[in-house]
């Protein structure tokens, strides 16, 4: 039996904004949300000041602090991206995401920055003084799989 995927849904987070009517105005209006950082120039070698952060990035009311508090912006962010997604394709609350037959994969080459530098303090300055319960699961590569997974009560691999 052939098994298919289909998309029905998208969702995404940046520096345009959270939704598809933001970012294509600010695309057709050929705006640009690349901007000087001006706090990169502590980092000797870095030969770019240039990012396109995401400043207004605020997570809804239901993100209960219960719910987030392993999170990290990167996960939160993802979270939040798939929820659209799965809010377009009108896939909230549906039986399909806990069913076993639904799973999730998530590129994201690290997790969350604060955390990785909590862990390097440990490798750097020989203690754990910064490191918590939550610290290895906000920094870990598949922080954003995990912790959309948990929050989607998505059930398959």
């Amino acid at each position: 039996m052939t098994r298919r995927v289909v998309i029905t849904g998208m969702g995404g987070v940046t520096a345009f904004g959270e939704n598809w009517q933001d970012v294509s105005a600010r695309l057709l209006a050929y705006e640009n949300a690349v901007r000087k950082m001006p706090e990169w120039q502590v980092y000797d070698g870095l030969h770019t000041l240039l990012g396109a952060p995401v400043d207004d990035f605020t997570l809804p009311e239901h993100y209960t602090r219960k719910r987030i508090r392993a999170m990290g912006r990167v996960s939160q962010m993802s979270t939040r991206a798939s929820e659209l997604a799965l809010e377009q394709a009108g896939l909230i609350g549906d039986p399909i995401l806990t069913s076993g037959e639904t799973g999730i994969a998530y590129g994201s080459s690290t997790g969350s920055t604060g955390p990785v530098s909590e862990f390097a303090t440990m490798l750097t300055e020989k203690h754990t003084n910064n490191i918590t319960g939550t610290t290895y699961v906000q920094m870990m590569p598949h922080t954003t799989a995990v912790n959309t997974g948990l929050f989607s009560a998505c059930a398959g691999g």
